[in-house]
């Protein structure tokens, strides 16, 4: 990615807050879940138009908006899933990092992705960029899915709407959905396939 694109993209997700000089006391800790669709969640919006895989997108996290069924929207089976913080640029005195807030053992959640792992020392552009990747699973085109970021301590703003302190970014990748004239295709050739093997067997 160019520098002069993450610097744009990063400038507006902080909105022009200013970094603090203060020394880190304690760290907070974030835990991302990625989950199937919760039926108790409104519809939410999809993923951003002409975004493509591995292209990185920023936002503010955690936020009572942001819970909400997101929407495969990319024509493409999403199958591994990176989401990333950037202690640099949010407006917290304390150091951010990924660990287990639930108290169930293990950092991070999803029933769609079964393997999990952290990057503590990844960096995009020379800057600190923990990353928590998902991966051996999909997300089929047009499917929901669930987000959400768990924080110790409690970072969710408590007017409904307004943006959490935490600046996080997300990169998906993901393969093609085959159009249903390559299906029938396939079909029709294995089909075919099985019918001329037993005219084959049939003349032996």
């Amino acid at each position: 990615m160019k520098a002069k694109n993450i610097g744009l993209l990063i400038s507006g997700a902080v909105g022009g807050c200013l970094m603090s000089l203060a020394p880190a006391t304690a760290a907070i800790l974030v835990e991302p879940l990625v989950t199937t669709a919760d039926p108790n969640l409104p519809e939410g919006v999809g993923i951003p138009l002409n975004l493509q895989p591995n292209e990185l997108i920023f936002w503010n996290a955690p936020d009572t908006t942001g819970q909400q069924n997101f929407l495969n929207n990319t024509e493409l089976t999403i199958n591994s899933l990176s989401l990333l913080l950037f202690p640099d640029f949010d407006t917290l005195e304390d150091d951010v990092q990924w660990g287990d807030v639930n108290g169930d053992g293990q950092i991070g959640f999803s029933n769609i992705f079964p393997t999990l792992t952290v990057s503590p020392d990844f960096t995009v552009e020379g800057f600190r960029a923990p990353r928590f990747n998902f991966v051996g699973g999909e997300i089929p085109n047009d499917n929901r899915f669930v987000v959400q970021f768990l924080t110790d301590p409690d970072l969710r703003p408590a007017v409904p709407g307004d943006n959490g302190p935490l600046v996080v970014g997300g990169i998906y990748r993901g393969k093609s959905v085959p159009e249903p004239s390559t299906i029938l295709g396939s079909v029709l050739a294995l089909g075919l396939g099985g019918w001329l093997r037993k005219i084959k067997s049939a003349k032996v």
